[in-house]
Formats: C-alpha cells, sequence, structure tokens
C-alpha cells in the first residue's frame, strides 16, 4: 500500500476537550473531531472531572472521526497526547474510585509546603524533573494518604487519565515515560519509578502503572461501542501534551522556544547541553530518553477571561474580547491585574496566590478591566520567560500557540509586553500533531508535515517603555502581597 493512503489518528486529551484529528503522512488533516467537558470545583482548591465522560469523549472523536473517513485511506495506527499531573483512583477492574484531581487542584498545598524547601524536595526536584507544588501527583498522594487513609490503602491502583483511557481501550495499565516524568515520582534518568518518592508516600510499583516508551504498542481490544476500524490497530502510546506540542510545533533546535496559552500557559525550550536551574523554578519532562523538554508552566490562561466573560461580560468569545480589550489605552491608565485566580506554578510556585485588581479609579471601564487582565497573564508569561532564558539562553525563534490565538489583538500585546516575534502558524493542534509524528514513526512509515503559512507578529517598540514600567510594578505588587495570600488562606482554613 502506498503511504499516502496510510493514515494515523492523534488524539489529545485536554483539559477543556478532547480532540482527534486523521493526519496523513505530509501532515494533512482529513477528518477532525473535539468534544468538550466541564471541570467541577465542590470545594476551594479543588478543581475535579469525571473520569467516565472523559472516557467517552475519547470514543466519541475515534468514532466520528473515522466515520467519516472513505475506505480509500487505511487506519495504521492512534496515538495519545495527554494533559499532565492528573490522579485518580481504580479499582481491579478499572472502575473509578474517586473523580480525576487535575493539574489546577490545589488541595495538597500543605504538603507541597512541607516538601519543598527541604533536602528531599530538592533531592526529588532534581531526580525527577518536576517542580514540587500541588500540581504534582507526587503532592497529591501525600494529600491522599493523610486525609482517605482507608480508600489510600483500599485503590487497587492510582492513575493518570490517560493510563485510564488506555486501560480502557487496550486492557493493561500503561503509562509512558513522558507521562510519567511529570509525577513527581519518576526517575527521568534510570527511566524506573523512585525509590525515594515511593517510600515518601508509602506505596510500591504495584499500586503504579508499568512504564513504558513513549513508542510502545499495544492493540485496542473488541468494543462494540467503538468503530469497527479501530478494533485490532495498533495504540501507540505517545507522550504529554506539552512535550508534544514541542515536537508538533517544529521547534526542536536548540534555541527554539514555544509559548502556549489556552487554558494554561506554558513556555519550553530543548534542553541543551547548557541548562542549568540553580533556583529549581523549571520542569524537565521527557520527550523520550534523548530529549527533555523544560520549562514553566502558568494555571493561569484563557479560563482567567472564560471567568471574567462569564461572570461581568455579555461574551466569552475570546475573538470580541480582544477588541473590547483594545478599548482601553495600553497600560489600562494605571489599573493592573495580577491573574493568579488558581494560584500560581512557575516561577514563583505559590497555590495561595490570588487575582488582585489594583488602582481601580472611577475612570476604570470594562475594557480597562479585560485589557488589564491580559496584559497580567502576558506578565506572567514575561516571567516564565526570563526564568527559561536565564537556564537556557536567549531565544533564536518563539512560536505561539494555544486558545490565545483566537485574539490577535492579544498575540500582539503578548508579542510587545514580551518583546519577541511571535510566529503563529496555521497548523492544527500541535500536541496532536507530535502524537501523529511519534505513530508514524513507530510504524516506520516516512512523514514530512508541510507547515502552514505563519504570520509573524512584531512587538510595538514604542510601548515598550510603558510596559516594562507596568511588569516591575506588576513583579513588585506580587512580593509586596505574597505573606498576604497565605495569611488569608490560613484563616478560610481556620
Amino acid at each position: 500500500m502506498n503511504p499516502i493512503d496510510s493514515f494515523v489518528l492523534a488524539i489529545d486529551i485536554g483539559t477543556t476537550s478532547t480532540k482527534a484529528l486523521a493526519v496523513l503522512p505530509n501532515g494533512d488533516v482529513l477528518e477532525s473531531c473535539q468534544r468538550f467537558y466541564p471541570t467541577h470545583y465542590p470545594k476551594p482548591g479543588y478543581a475535579e472531572q469525571d473520569p467516565q465522560q472523559i472516557l467517552e469523549a475519547v470514543k466519541e472523536v475515534v468514532n466520528d472521526t473515522l466515520g467519516n473517513i472513505t475506505e480509500t485511506y487505511t487506519l495504521k495506527g492512534i496515538c495519545f497526547s495527554s494533559a499532565m499531573h492528573s490522579l485518580m483512583a481504580v479499582a481491579g477492574d478499572g472502575k473509578p474510585l474517586s473523580p480525576l484531581i487535575i493539574w489546577a487542584d490545589t488541595r495538597s498545598s500543605l504538603q507541597a509546603a512541607q516538601l519543598k524547601n527541604i533536602e528531599l524536595g530538592y533531592f526529588l526536584h532534581d531526580q525527577t524533573g518536576t517542580p514540587v507544588h500541588p500540581m504534582s501527583p507526587l503532592c497529591k498522594l501525600l494529600w491522599w494518604k493523610e486525609h482517605e487513609p482507608d480508600q489510600f490503602d483500599r485503590v487497587y491502583k492510582f492513575i493518570s487519565i490517560k493510563e485510564f483511557v488506555i486501560y480502557h481501550l487496550c486492557g493493561d495499565f500503561l503509562i509512558d515515560h513522558s507521562v510519567a516524568s511529570a509525577t513527581g515520582m519518576f526517575n527521568i534518568e534510570t527511566l524506573t519509578w523512585s525509590e525515594q518518592a515511593l517510600q515518601l508516600i508509602g506505596v510500591t510499583t504495584s499500586k503504579l502503572s508499568e512504564p513504558v516508551s513513549i513508542y510502545h504498542n499495544t492493540k485496542i481490544k473488541s468494543l462494540k461501542e467503538l468503530h469497527a476500524k479501530a478494533i485490532g490497530v495498533d495504540v501507540f502510546m505517545g507522550g504529554s501534551d506539552g512535550c508534544l506540542a514541542q515536537l508538533g510545533s517544529d521547534a526542536m533546535n536548540d534555541g527554539d522556544m514555544t509559548i502556549t496559552v489556552g487554558t494554561s500557559g506554558a513556555v519550553r525550550r530543548v534542553a541543551g547541553r547548557h541548562f542549568k536551574d540553580a533556583e529549581r523554578k523549571l520542569f524537565r519532562y521527557l520527550l523520550d530518553p534523548d530529549v527533555k523538554i523544560v520549562g514553566g508552566a502558568s494555571n493561569n490562561g484563557t479560563v482567567i477571561m472564560d471567568w471574567f466573560s462569564r461572570e461581568f461580560m455579555s461574551t466569552s468569545n475570546l475573538s470580541e474580547l480582544g477588541k473590547t480589550a483594545m478599548g482601553a489605552p495600553a497600560g489600562c491608565d494605571g489599573l493592573i491585574a495580577l491573574p493568579f485566580l488558581l494560584g500560581e506554578r512557575a516561577p514563583i510556585y505559590n497555590p495561595e496566590a490570588r487575582g488582585v485588581f489594583f488602582n481601580i479609579a472611577l475612570t476604570h471601564t470594562r475594557a480597562h478591566f479585560v485589557r488589564a487582565l491580559m496584559e497580567g497573564i502576558c506578565f506572567e508569561i514575561l516571567s516564565i520567560i526570563k526564568s527559561v532564558e536565564a537556564s537556557c539562553g536567549p531565544s533564536k525563534k518563539v512560536l505561539i500557540s494555544g486558545g490565545i490565538t483566537h485574539s490577535p489583538e492579544w498575540v500582539q500585546l503578548l508579542s510587545t509586553i514580551t518583546g519577541k516575534e511571535l510566529i503563529l502558524s496555521g497548523d492544527y493542534d500541535a500536541s496532536a500533531l507530535g502524537a501523529a509524528a511519534i505513530a508514524f514513526k513507530a510504524l516506520n512509515i516516512p512523514y514530512n508535515f508541510k507547515r502552514a503559512d505563519r504570520t509573524v507578529f512584531i512587538p510595538y517598540r514604542s510601548l515598550s517603555g510603558l510596559y516594562q514600567q507596568q511588569f516591575e510594578l506588576f513583579e513588585k505588587l506580587y512580593f509586596k502581597l505574597e505573606s498576604q495570600f497565605g495569611q488569608m488562606e490560613s484563616g478560610m482554613r481556620g
């Protein structure tokens, strides 16, 4: 069979939705499908999803995508990308014993704080590449052991959403090295579960899935609710959404930086020979054993604009919000927003940080508040960029992706505030394209993705001085309030 008639199904299990792309070896997308699902916040600091709902979303996008493809093309493999840091408990038959606890959950703030600044915390960050933070499954399990000891002991396995999906489609409890490297429990040099982390938590490897390569393949078992074309097809594990986004963005050269601002945000580079992170502000996650993706992540991306538009605006459309924001001048007439509604990861790693509007005046309008939030998120991305470049050196090429791209005004704002030329590609979802590349490589099918036309956003240099002043105020304001956030949270818990 001519390889051009073959395609792979790349599935990205994200925080907001699951997407499937049917991808040809040249990168063309035959069909795509997306299903959305909610996040629940039952208590302060909790962020949960229904794993069964996500599994059904995966099945739906598989069925709908394959159902629209003619017999001219042959499905050769399926590969997965997924969000990191999720955790749930399952019984021996794979049935959920808990909701899915996602990256945004901060219930383990106390456990993270107790571990973060001691020698064991430093050691585990260095060994596993994962910062000590409530996002980490390591800290989530410490909370679980303390607060739900009976369930903790009864659980058959603790797994991520990707492991849950793989088990129910293929029948095996497997975790790829890429997703494992974001758990805080995996030794990224030996490619085994960390003895020190497991001893700290009090679990054995039997409570966790088997770590395997991102190229490891299994097969879809016979499921009556799944499209016939998928049954018996090779399933390749793939990796985490962040690492695969780097691959799918064609940003694998030294000096290539990617910025993603979706529900959350992230800045990433491939770790070069000179990478150093003396202050432990960054993550190091595996794409494969030879390639580490380094960077920092923010909790607060488009989810903040979703919240503001839902509560205070008549539209949730990011394009319209961007146009609204342009009704206020650069710098918002002195209004500054700290956008930390979900706490924050890099570079401050403070789950107790919260959102603030500072310097409000009667002259400020809705446009000012929308723009201030967008500027605040850009300032936070800039702070992560500074940490990444301090460890990796200057960036030569910067690519932008994520929900932010639905608002050209916001992308331009990010370019101006960071001082970076931002390259926006017209390609489909970068994480899914990365998963497709993994599948083609595993199948030994030659692939060469042609790249869509790209738009370049150039900073407005005339505003650089203003935004430098605003950024300095942004940082000073956070550090002035840092201790107050902790006192407020302690008071609420008390």
